[in-house]
């Protein structure tokens, strides 16, 4: 009279996952869909919901516990008339497909090219209401979209890669904590890429006064995505045009065996983004096709996602390069380490006025401290200072990045 639902592989070849917070106790009765359990694995938040209607039963971990994929997650009295625990399935195989997905969602009526132009304005598609026939989703509904998320996020996109509220940072109780939730998956994640990976950096600084007056003059026009383009936009910018120039540099190697490297066609850009629930990686897919204008638009959207929690498994995978700017905090130099499953990553420092050499004479300027971290396994010096040198060339002269969007 039972049925096992076991915890699904629910993308990207997770393996486990910690049960973060229960939806339903023992003795309630669910419908087919209704969310049971939140769960957090190392890519992101999850609801998972039920695959049959039933009565629960029993629960297969308490909050806080680690469950690997294929583990009891909750037990359900189905109303069937055989056990169905175990090895043997009541449901059609789709039924633990259908409870793998963290949520339900409607099907997107819309075309190819109108789910291009979605991405490349940074609008979220499955948010969007269609006024086309039988609700389709059309080319008009999505500039529209797009100048409602312009509005809104324009008055806080001067600090879009800021750290979250520092008004409670560090402050926690005395005593033992367990490592787990997000910080669990940190601690995880940085063990992993510290252990494995051995780091070599590199660390210059540039004159960024051509970059800031750009930027600024950008932002005084109408051009759609200009109120949203950063430092950060530049940097993402010199970075992709880099990693096309040097493909070695957009590469892993594969931890088992530890025999081969792999070289991605793909870019994709994660951008390190300290959160209320701690730091984690978005990433913005495919940024070797987009302009420079949806490459603004895109890195505010994410960043805009992940501060509000709304980010999905998929924007959390697939990553080849790393961006973070710690110098939104204020700092000047750092030694990122680059996430597992890459092989370098950019940091940049905070832009203020510093003593720099100008024809022979010492003047203040505006400078961008930058650091460029790389897997000595496959990158050696000669590689990572070419990189960097065509990093810093672009962004000291940077008009070259915006004319190509």
């Amino acid at each position: 009279m039972s049925y096992t639902f076991r915890l699904p592989d629910i993308g990207e070849g997770l393996e486990e996952a910690e049960i973060i917070a229960w939806l339903v106790h023992p003795g309630d009765v669910v419908e087919r869909d209704q969310p049971l359990v939140e769960v957090l694995t190392d890519k992101a938040n999850s609801e998972l919901p039920s695959p049959v209607s039933g009565k629960i039963l029993r629960l297969g971990a308490a909050e806080g516990e680690r469950l690997s994929v294929g583990e009891v997650l909750v037990e359900l009295d189905d109303g069937s008339d055989s056990d169905t625990s175990d090895n043997t399935p009541r449901t059609e195989p789709d039924d633990l497909n259908h409870s793998a997905v963290t949520a339900v969602k409607k099907r997107i009526k819309a075309a190819p090219a109108t789910r291009k132009l979605a991405l490349d304005l940074g609008v979220e598609i499955e948010n969007v209401t269609g006024t086309g026939p039988g609700g389709r989703i059309t080319q008009s509904d999505i500039h529209s979209a797009s100048e409602v998320t312009a509005n809104s996020q324009k008055a806080s996109n001067e600090t879009q890669e800021n750290s979250s509220d520092t008004e409670n940072l560090g402050q926690i109780e005395f005593g033992k904590h367990p490592l787990n939730g997000i910080r669990g998956v940190i601690a995880r994640n940085m063990n992993k890429s510290w252990s494995e990976i051995p780091h070599i950096h590199t660390l210059d600084e540039i004159d960024a006064s051509l970059l800031v007056d750009l930027r600024n003059r950008l932002k005084s026009t109408n051009r759609k995505g200009a109120s949203f383009i950063t430092p950060l936009t530049f940097a993402a910018a010199s970075a992709i045009r880099a990693l096309q120039r040097y493909p070695m540099v957009n590469a892993f190697v594969e931890s088992d065996p530890e025999e081969s490297f792999v070289v991605h066609e793909e870019i994709n850009l994660g951008i390190a983004t300290a959160t209320n629930d701690g730091l984690v990686v978005p990433v913005i897919h495919g940024t070797q096709k987009m302009d420079f204008f949806s490459l603004a638009l895109n890195i505010s959207n994410l960043v805009s996602r992940a501060r509000k929690g709304n980010l999905e498994v998929s924007d959390l995978s697939g990553g080849t390069f790393t961006i973070t700017n710690y110098g939104a905090l204020g700092g000047r130099w750092a030694f990122p380490i680059i996430p597992h499953g890459q092989a370098a990553i950019l940091g940049l420092g905070k832009i203020v006025e510093r003593p720099l050499v100008v024809n022979g004479s010492v003047e203040a300027r505006l400078t961008l401290p930058i650091v460029l971290g790389a897997d000595h396994r496959i990158i050696d010096g000669d590689l990572i200072e070419a990189f960097k040198q065509s990093i810093m060339k672009d962004l000291s002269d940077p008009l070259d990045l915006a004319l190509e969007g």
